[in-house]
Order: C-alpha cells, then structure tokens, then sequence
C-alpha cells in the first residue's frame, strides 16, 4: 500500500486521539466513510497503528534509557530480532554511525536495568559492547506502554 497526501493528513489528525472520524472528514472536505475506509485499509496493510502513548517520567517509579549496540559483522538482523523480543524494548533500530543498534527501553521497579543487562543481554550471541544513555529530560517523548 502507498500512502497518499490524503492519507498523511488524516495521519495528521489523528495524533489527537480525541479526534472524531466526523471532525476529520469537516476538516478534510471528505466524509466520515472516506476517512473511516482510509484509517480501515491503512491499519490492515500495516501501514498505520492507533496506540496510546505514555510520558515515562510522569508513570512513578519509571525510567528510559537508549541503549546502543556494537555487533559481530553479519548478526545485526538476528540481534536486532532478538533484542526487539525483550521485555521493555519500545523500539530497536539498526543505525549508521559508531554503533550498529540502538534500543530505547522502559524500566520500572520489577524490570530493572541492572536485570535487563546482566541477565537479558549476555543471552544474545554476537553483541560486542553496549553503551547506555538514561534519558534524564525529553520533550516529546512519548513511548508505548511496554511493560
């Protein structure tokens, strides 16, 4: 499926979830059905996800940190996998730069960072380092609730 200028716009609306299919469709100039049949095909090609976003530092007791990766040449793909599996992850992506993954995880006071490093990741053959960022202040920052 290719997502059209139309399809961006409804995108666009829908960040506030509050949002009706009617508003949209006023706002738009389309009608309710469009923006409903868009949103439909959309969600089916896997092109579009409604979920509910949390803002970590409001959750008490509750922490994120972007984890990056160096690997083993040729085991990127299986350890990108692998750590996307884990409990916590929010996100995991195969990057240019220094480092060839990088994670943004969520803690909390049974999930630990101390469990997830020393426990989870000596599980995953082919990671050479890990180097961890703790996000201590963010704008923006909303992630799914994982955990």
């Amino acid at each position: 499926m290719k997502v059209d200028d139309m399809d961006l716009d409804i995108i666009r609306h829908l960040w506030n979830g509050r949002k009706s299919y009617r508003e949209i469709g006023k706002s738009l100039g389309i009608t309710t059905n469009t923006v409903r049949t868009r949103v439909s095909k959309m969600v089916e090609a896997g092109a579009l996800q409604i979920i509910g976003l949390v803002e970590p530092k409001v959750i008490h007791g509750h922490t994120t940190a972007s984890i990056a990766f160096k690997v083993e040449p040729g085991k990127a793909d299986k350890i990108l996998d692998k750590i996307s599996r884990l409990k916590g992850v929010v996100a995991v992506a195969c990057v240019t730069g220094q480092f060839d993954i990088i994670a943004d995880v969520l803690f909390n006071e049974t999930h630990t960072y101390e469990k997830f490093i020393f426990e989870e990741i000596p599980k995953i053959d082919g990671i050479k380092s890990v180097e961890t960022s703790f996000i201590i202040k963010a704008i923006n920052r909303q992630l799914r609730y994982v955990l």
